[in-house]
Parts: C-alpha cells; sequence; structure tokens
C-alpha cells in the first residue's frame, strides 16, 4: 500500500492554479456555479463546482443519496487520466477513481467544506465544451450542466459486452447535473435519473452515434456516464418527474439539447439535415 500512495502523493499534489470563472444560473435555483482551472504536469484540469446557500438532497450515480452543499464535475486532460491509471493501477488501488478521490478532497479544502458536503462526477471531456441549458414553465425552473464525449467507448446496453473490471473503465463519458426549483421527493429524483437518460439515449439516436464496439448498431450511452440530480427548495414539491409530467418534459428537452450541444462541441457530432428540417416543420 505505501509503494501506492507515496508516487500517487507526488503525482497530484503539485497543482497550478490558474483561476475561476463564475457561470450564470436563474435566480430561483439559489445556486452559484464557478469552474475552477488549473495544470498538473502541464496538463489542464477544469472542475465545475455548483455551491448551495444550505443543504440540499441529491442523488448521484457516484454518491447516492447525499444532503449536499455542493455538487462538482471534474474534468482533466485525457493524458492526465491515462498517466493516473498506468502508474497507479494494480491491486493497490484504482488509478482513475484514487485520483477522483484526491480532487474530491482538494476541492472540498478549498471551499472549506467537508468531503461528505459534496456530491461528484469526473469526466476527460473538456468543460471548455459545457453545455448549459435552462426550460422554464410556470413556477417550474430546470437547468442542466453537460460535459460529453462518445467517440472512444460509446455502448449499446444490452448488445455491448463488458470486459473491464472496476476503476478500468475506458473515458469517454456523459456526465449530467440537473438543477431545479422543484422540490423533489427521493423517488422523484430517482425518476429524473430516468428521464435524464432516456433524453441522452435520444440525442446519441437522433445524432446518429454509433457503438464503439459493435459494428452498425446504435449507441445508447458510455460505459461510463453519470448523473447528479438537485433538489431545489422554492418551488412546487414533486413527487414524479417521468415523461407525463410537465417537470418531466423540462427536464427531457433540457437534457436533450444539452447533450446535443455538448457532443457537437467536444466531438464534432452534428444532427443530420434532415432531422434539422423534420424538427422546423410546423
Amino acid at each position: 500500500m505505501r509503494m501506492f500512495v507515496i508516487p500517487l502523493i507526488t503525482l497530484l499534489t503539485i497543482p497550478t492554479l490558474l483561476f475561476a470563472a463564475d457561470l450564470k444560473l436563474p435566480d430561483n435555483l439559489k445556486a452559484e456555479a464557478m469552474i475552477i482551472r488549473g495544470e498538473r504536469e502541464q496538463m489542464w484540469e477544469k472542475t465545475l463546482v455548483v455551491r448551495f446557500p444550505e443543504r440540499r438532497r441529491t442523488l448521484s450515480t457516484y454518491d447516492g443519496l447525499v444532503d449536499a452543499l455542493a455538487a462538482m464535475n471534474h474534468s482533466a486532460n485525457p493524458l492526465l487520466w491515462a498517466r493516473v491509471n498506468d502508474r497507479f493501477m494494480g491491486k493497490a488501488g484504482r488509478g482513475g477513481k484514487s485520483y477522483t478521490e484526491f480532487i474530491h478532497e482538494r476541492t472540498a479544502r478549498s471551499l472549506k467544506l467537508n468531503t461528505n458536503d459534496i456530491t461528484k462526477m469526473a469526466t476527460a471531456a473538456d468543460l471548455d465544451n459545457l453545455a448549459m441549458v435552462t426550460k422554464e414553465f410556470g413556477p417550474l425552473t430546470v437547468t442542466v450542466l453537460v460535459t460529453a464525449g462518445a467517440r472512444g467507448n460509446a455502448v449499446r446496453t444490452g448488445v455491448d459486452q463488458g470486459n473491464n473490471i472496476e476503476g478500468q473503465e475506458p473515458h469517454g463519458t456523459i456526465n449530467v447535473m440537473l438543477l431545479t426549483n422543484a422540490r423533489l421527493t427521493d423517488g422523484a429524483m430517482a425518476r429524473a435519473i430516468v428521464t435524464v437518460t432516456e433524453a441522452k439515449t435520444a440525442a446519441l439516436q437522433d445524432l446518429n452515434v454509433p457503438s464503439s464496439y459493435t459494428k452498425n448498431v446504435q449507441a445508447t450511452g458510455t460505459g461510463t456516464d453519470s448523473v447528479i440530480v438537485v433538489s431545489g427548495t422554492t418551488g412546487p414539491r414533486a413527487s414524479y418527474a417521468g415523461g407525463h409530467s410537465k417537470l418531466g418534459e423540462l427536464i427531457g428537452t433540457a437534457t436533450h439539447e444539452a447533450v446535443i450541444e455538448a457532443l457537437g462541441k467536444q466531438n464534432g457530432f452534428r444532427l443530420p439535415t434532415a432531422h434539422i428540417a423534420q424538427t422546423k416543420t410546423p
């Protein structure tokens, strides 16, 4: 174990912090967002941090249910991910997950929070290609922040094989952070993840993103996708977030648009001309 920890600390504890840039979120979400930019071994690191004035109920595919004071999506140069994995993957630990946990701890310290106050996800997609989409209807507001990459490990779930053990997954990830002013029950947060996933898969279908592993089949996602859902405090109470509800519609349309935008920025995927023409037809 000692052989693993010492070199890992050597690699990870000498970052160069550059600057933080704020993002404007709708006022009724009662949250502040910023992207912290830095450099490690001459390779970029960027962390999206969304901070709340009080604890928010969140559901994350990485951390589960957390009463959080912040949510984060960490992005790093793919070569940095590869370096961490190559050096530190083995029986003593899992390189990518160890790096993610290290960044989680560093971010908590910088915000003067405990690690269990922050829910997290991570990616090799560049946060400069972040897509942010807001949808509103009546008293409801939904904002979705997406980073996305699908060139290297797009999968068709139910068809493609899984050949990696935990911590060895290839990089290329669609990460979705969903913020709403609606006061969601735990069940509604779980259903929101289903709605996000359906909308993400629809976006991949509309973009004709293929599986990276099986010829001539459509991808449904990547093998490392993550979602964080953040419940609100100022809006109506909601116990259902499926597609038959107005809340579910807002979540679906915001996610669909944001995934398409993020994949366009990151990978150059574009909607076919026929699809664009169809969506504009009255």
